[in-house]
């Protein structure tokens, strides 16, 4: 389900203008962005803040302005793993429409970020007025299981690299942009060695030996925040 996201970015909308454009809200009728947008609170959060726990009902829908959010879920050993990375227009907190519905998993911003919420009861309001936002909100939930499905396959199914590259083709694909003069995907900022280690279930050392060893292939290039992936790595997307 694409958003119609501008060219600018999202924090210098009005409130209404970035309601518009993201799911699950394309399709609902100006009136309701305006009622939605007058309860929505914008704030500014720093890293490794939890915005939701695994198990908590959310206290309302959140946008991702700027900056990233993993979405991350207990594992053995008192490690956690990232089911998913989430940026600019993507929202998450979807299970505060459902009555009685806990999180299920834990919301924590990766670097500064700004977010937008609407409050549960405000969104819970809004939905009766209008179900097709549970809908799509429930499509929306649909494609993040499918996510965290396709994450648990490559566990059990890939080694660290093909885990590795299918992780940075998703990034590539949904936080990235398409660069014929750099010849392949600029993702930036990308995510540490230690956050790819928890979204592929590694450690920070193999990780970082297997970037060293991609990088040598031709594969991808990377300064700094900045990955280009090539466009020999993306074609097995």
């Amino acid at each position: 389900m694409e958003s119609r996201r501008p060219s600018i970015p999202l924090e210098r909308l009005s409130v209404e203008e970035m309601l518009a454009c993201i799911e699950p809200f394309t399709a609902a009728r100006n009136e309701e962005i305006e009622v939605l947008g007058r309860s929505v609170v914008r704030s500014r959060k720093p890293a490794q803040t939890v915005l939701i726990r695994e198990g908590h009902s959310p206290d309302g829908l959140y946008v991702v302005l700027r900056g990233r959010v993993n979405l991350t879920r207990g594992a053995d050993g008192g490690r956690d793993l990232i089911l998913s990375s989430l940026g600019p227009g993507e929202v998450f907190g979807e299970a505060c429409a459902v009555e009685g519905s806990g999180a299920s998993s834990t919301a924590i911003t990766a670097v500064p970020t700004d977010v937008a919420r609407i409050p549960a009861d405000v969104l819970s309001a809004h939905i009766r007025r209008d179900p097709n936002t549970l809908i799509r909100l429930m499509r929306l939930m649909n494609e993040k299981l499918s996510e965290v499905e396709s994450v648990a396959s490559a566990l059990a199914l890939y080694d660290v690299e093909e885990r590795l590259r299918r992780t940075l083709i998703r990034l590539a694909k949904r936080q990235g942009r398409h660069s014929p003069a750099d010849e392949g995907w600029i993702l930036a900022p990308v995510p540490t060695q230690s956050e790819l280690a928890r979204m592929v279930g590694s450690c920070r050392e193999t990780v970082s030996r297997t970037l060293s060893s991609m990088a040598r292939s031709g594969l991808l290039s990377s300064s700094g925040r900045r990955m280009i992936l090539g466009e020999s790595l993306m074609q097995g997307a």
